[in-house]
């Protein structure tokens, strides 16, 4: 798979996974064939995930697309890629005087290259598949990010309405300790790869190997049911990461409106 690939796959993966917040109390998520966007208000945040803008009039392409975007809110975050248009959409929104900045490193791994599982004995991972194993996850999560769960809660709504059936393409993991929760994490299989979101550990029982174990073990899941290739966003985990076969290939650009600029 080209890089090219595996960035849209990824991007593809990320809309999915924003779509699940889609219809709860102040979020809309909007995807259409020229844009894809996502206005919450507060977690999981406002980003423009996808623009395909037509080579003429795209100036007034764009201030229809802010337009919109501003009726729900007056901030945003404009993700680019390499699959955006125009070509000059960086030239264009950089010409109106938008805050520029870069974000998260996109990461790939191939899974067939991924070594087996390491032995943990202390560790053992269990597929969220019951509202009470999702209120286990939620509050391990809440704290892991140091969210309050009020904050996380938008994640429970949203992965107790995906629902966790056999077929089901979102799949919530949990990694126990005894019966201590201390780590989790989300695996979205869509877009033609498999996506890590929401890993986190429990301050006390950091540093110790559970994420490693965990992703380890959303990996050799992914490979299972017949995925190729693996991805995810870090902001400052690269190492980590590399440890676990994945390599950088893609790191955000951003630009920021708001309605006051």
């Amino acid at each position: 798979m080209t890089l090219f690939w595996l960035i849209e796959a990824l991007r593809q993966n990320y809309i999915e996974y924003f779509r699940l917040f889609h219809g709860q109390h102040g979020i809309r998520v909007c995807v259409e064939s020229d844009a894809a966007w996502i206005v919450a208000n507060g977690p999981p945040g406002n980003h423009i995930l996808r623009a395909n803008l037509s080579e003429t009039a795209t100036d007034e392409d764009i201030d229809a697309l802010l337009a919109a975007i501003a009726r729900h809110t007056g901030g945003v975050r404009w993700l680019l890629f390499p699959q955006d248009r125009p070509r000059d959409l960086r030239r264009r929104l950089a010409s109106r005087g938008l805050p520029a900045g870069t974000g998260d490193h996109w990461m790939f791994c191939r899974l067939q290259q991924v070594p087996a599982c390491a032995h943990t004995s202390q560790l053992c991972v269990r597929r969220v598949q019951t509202k009470p194993d999702l209120r286990v996850w939620w509050t391990a999560s809440a704290l892991g990010f140091g969210m309050t769960q009020r904050a996380a809660q938008r994640w429970y709504d949203a992965y107790r309405r995906h629902g966790f059936g056999r077929l089901a393409s979102v799949r919530n993991f949990i990694g126990q300790v005894e019966r201590d929760t201390v780590a989790s994490a989300t695996l979205v299989l869509a877009g033609g790869i498999a996506g890590i979101y929401d890993v986190s550990t429990l301050p006390a029982y950091r540093g110790r190997g559970y994420a490693s174990a965990l992703i380890r073990h959303l990996l050799a899941q992914a490979r299972q049911v017949g995925f190729s290739h693996a991805g995810l966003q870090t902001r400052d985990a690269i190492d980590l990461y590399r440890k676990l076969g994945f390599e950088a290939g893609f790191q955000e650009e951003e630009f920021f409106w708001s309605a006051d600029s």
